[in-house]
Parts: C-alpha cells; sequence; structure tokens
C-alpha cells in the first residue's frame, strides 16, 4: 500500500455545502470519481485533434468540480488550460498541462476512495 504524503483533496468546502449529509458528499465525491477521467480522457481526444473549442468547453466544465474537491492547484491549471484553448496561445503548453492534470486527478481519486469509506 502506497502512503499519500502530499494531499490534492480538502473537502472542507464540499463539507460546508452540504450541510451535515454525508449522503451529499458520498454521491460528489463518485460523481467526481466517475466522471473526471472521461473528460480528462477528452482533453486529451481534443488535444490530439486539435479541437480548441471543444478543449475549452471540457475545461470550463472541469472547474467546479476541482473547486468542490478542494483541488486548489488545479483551479488556476485548468483555467491557464481554458485560456490557451479559447485564445489558441501557448498550444504547446497544453500537452504537458493536461499530463499534470491527469496525474493529479489520478492521485485525487484515490485519495477520495480513502476519504468516501467515511461518509458511507
Amino acid at each position: 500500500m502506497e502512503t499519500i504524503t502530499h494531499k490534492h483533496i480538502d473537502l472542507t468546502y464540499l463539507k460546508q455545502l452540504s450541510n451535515g449529509s454525508n449522503e451529499f458528499i458520498n454521491e460528489m465525491i463518485t460523481v467526481f470519481m466517475e466522471q473526471t477521467p472521461i473528460e480528462i480522457s477528452n482533453l486529451e481526444k481534443y488535444l490530439e485533434a486539435k479541437d480548441w473549442k471543444s478543449l475549452r468547453a471540457i475545461a470550463h466544465k472541469m472547474k467546479p468540480s476541482f473547486s468542490f474537491m478542494g483541488m486548489k492547484e488545479l483551479d488556476s491549471l485548468i483555467k491557464l488550460i481554458e485560456e490557451y484553448a479559447s485564445n489558441e496561445t501557448n498550444l504547446d503548453q497544453l500537452p504537458e498541462m493536461i499530463a499534470r492534470t491527469k496525474n493529479i486527478c489520478n492521485e485525487a481519486i484515490k485519495e477520495l476512495e480513502i476519504e468516501q469509506k467515511s461518509f458511507l
């Protein structure tokens, strides 16, 4: 079992939103864990296709879920991805930025799987 030294998630905001409802927290975590890999895959697909408009739309769609999960390091990163795709600037930086987003999301999902047990 690997130990997670750096946490990517902070569920403080989600707990505030939930008004003490573990069911709500559990549902939001489940949706994040199901939707995020699909959205990451779409980011990669649109990057490959150089479909900047769709890439921007997916990045925009992902922003709230990062906020809900307290993933502050991805807040600015996903905004930059959205901005670069929208303006079609710094496109050479997008592959690395999307790869970083994917890695952080994968680690966050592992953290959420552990956290979720306390809300069941």
